[in-house]
């Protein structure tokens, strides 16, 4: 058998090993757009509805104030006066300082020394004069050799409508003679209004002061005053 196949195909033909073919690896080139003529940038307008919404910044919690009716001065501190010691001398009895904490107004005066017994008490309104009433005030202390504090306060309702105006002014009775400061006649005027409840509060001329360094120190040195000299000022 072996001879017939050898005869017939002749020799027997070794097997031609398979070669693989290689496989062509492109490299990649970067190529930029001006060199081929195109712009380097490219902007695009937004129209407003594609504008996304700015973010709003988280809300903060403020602390509410409770607010209760009390009331506005409406008219400057006489304390703030440069001349009020000379006025005093002058008029006899003037209004020094006001404060108000909700309905509650606190006061001094200043009195004249005329002699021993002084009758001093505020007369204040809610109606307009159509009724009125007194509270006597009480001596403090002498400020000077010839003038005296007296100091009072006065509780208004609590029902006291807003936009209510209430209005006072200052007596003095000094030996048997009646001496007034009404503000140059148009008394001292207040106003009830809603405001945060706050304690020791100045308000004067329409705005809110805590109970004023001004006012402070000038009371202050009042206090620490033993004696002073003839027309000197106490402040």
């Amino acid at each position: 058998l072996s001879s017939g196949i050898n005869a017939e195909y002749g020799q027997h033909s070794r097997p031609v090993p398979f070669k693989l073919s290689r496989t062509l690896i492109k490299k990649k080139a970067v190529v930029f757009a001006d060199s081929l003529g195109l712009p380097l940038t490219q902007v695009k307008m937004l129209q407003e509805e594609e504008v996304p919404p700015a973010r709003a910044p988280p809300p903060t919690s403020v602390p509410s104030v409770p607010l209760v009716p009390g009331l506005r001065l409406n008219f400057p501190q006489p304390i703030t006066r440069l001349n009020l010691v000379e006025e005093v001398r002058l008029h006899h009895v003037r209004l020094e300082n006001v404060l108000v904490s909700d309905l509650t107004v606190t006061g001094t005066i200043l009195v004249h020394n005329l002699s021993f017994q002084k009758d001093v008490s505020v007369r204040y309104t809610r109606d307009y004069w159509l009724s009125y009433s007194h509270v006597a005030a009480s001596f403090t202390r002498s400020v000077a050799p010839d003038i005296d504090q007296f100091s009072f306060s006065v509780d208004l309702p609590e029902t006291l409508p807003l936009g209510a105006r209430v209005e006072l002014c200052i007596r003095a009775e000094l030996s048997g003679e009646e001496f007034w400061d009404s503000n140059e006649s148009r008394n001292y005027q207040m106003e009830c209004i809603m405001r945060p409840k706050r304690s020791d509060m100045l308000v004067a001329d329409g705005g809110s002061l805590l109970a004023s360094d001004l006012v402070r120190r000038r009371l202050s040195r009042i206090r620490n005053t033993s004696s002073l000299a003839e027309g000197e000022t106490y402040y």
